[in-house]
């Protein structure tokens, strides 16, 4: 389209103020959202400012709990140094603690069965203290009863010897012309009626009885010896003795051998180890039957 010569510049100038207006107009506003759009980032570089500052506290709090933990830690491995060297003190000590105890428990072992070996003889060292305390008291008992019955055997002895010194005596004074009596019947015990009537009356005054002891008749009509023969009185089990109503007058002596005889048979073998004017004790030697002697048993002198 053609312009009119005379108006072109005009028409120029006024599209350029249009274009400059419209540019300009263009240019304000874009220059006011750039003004709001600078206000939010300085409001943002605030924010972020004050944001790096409170990072900045926080790394440098995070960076001062950093120098402690480094402390902390560094204590915390002279620490572990410290326990480790401890700990392997404290395992040498155990190691040592285990082979002390292991040798205690060898020492209580062996203390133990001493304490056992020492309790064991002790209860038999008491066993046996009680069992001869027993053997005493058991022994006590019969040299009680053999020193009582000792005792009465003396005293009948002494009784019986002074009625027969008096009996020889009444015999000796006798008139020469006198006719002698009738020889008195023999007794089974070997003395005469008489004497043993008149010792027992003389023992006890008619109230008690004395037994004359039989009279032993050591040959007989041919010379030869005959054994001695008794009855056994009393019986030990514990010490093995046995005692006889035999004695020195008698004939018995020390070392004096019986034959324990029981319904015919011999039981035992026994010989004579203290002997008493009509006592003797012995001691068993040999014993020939699984019963023991008893009081009854016949007691013969062996090989007179």
């Amino acid at each position: 389209m053609a312009l009119p010569v005379g108006r072109s510049p005009q028409i120029l100038l006024g599209i350029a103020l249009v274009v400059l207006g419209g540019i300009a107009a263009a240019s304000t506003v874009q220059l006011s959202r750039l003004k709001s759009q600078l206000v939010d980032k300085q409001q943002t570089v605030v924010s972020l400012t004050a944001q790096n500052d409170e990072l900045q506290q926080q790394l440098a709090a995070l960076d001062t709990q950093r120098k402690e933990l480094e402390t902390r830690l560094t204590e915390l491995r002279n620490q572990l140094s410290s326990a480790t060297g401890e700990m392997g003190r404290l395992r040498a000590s155990v190691d040592e603690l285990k082979m002390r105890s292991r040798a205690l428990e060898e020492d209580n072992t062996t203390l133990q069965a001493q304490v056992n070996r020492l309790t064991k003889e002790r209860d038999e060292a008491r066993s046996a203290i009680h069992r001869a305390d027993e053997e005493k008291k058991d022994l006590e008992r019969a040299a009680a009863r053999l020193r009582e019955r000792l005792t009465f055997l003396d005293r009948d002895y002494q009784q019986l010897a002074a009625k027969v010194a008096a009996l020889e005596r009444e015999k000796t004074a006798q008139p020469a012309w006198t006719e002698p009596p009738p020889p008195p019947a023999a007794s089974a015990e070997g003395g005469s009626a008489p004497a043993a009537q008149a010792l027992r009356a003389a023992a006890g005054g008619g109230a008690q009885t004395v037994e004359l002891p039989p009279i032993i008749v050591r040959k007989d009509r041919s010379g030869m010896g005959l054994p001695v023969r008794g009855q056994v009185i009393e019986v030990n089990d514990a010490h093995r003795f046995v005692v006889v109503d035999k004695g020195a007058n008698d004939g018995v002596a020390i070392g004096m051998i019986f034959d324990i005889l029981r319904a015919g048979a011999r039981v035992a073998q026994a010989v004579a180890v203290r002997v008493r004017p009509q006592l003797a004790a012995c001691d068993l030697v040999t014993s020939q039957s699984p019963e023991f002697p008893r009081v009854g048993d016949v007691a013969i002198q062996r090989n007179p």
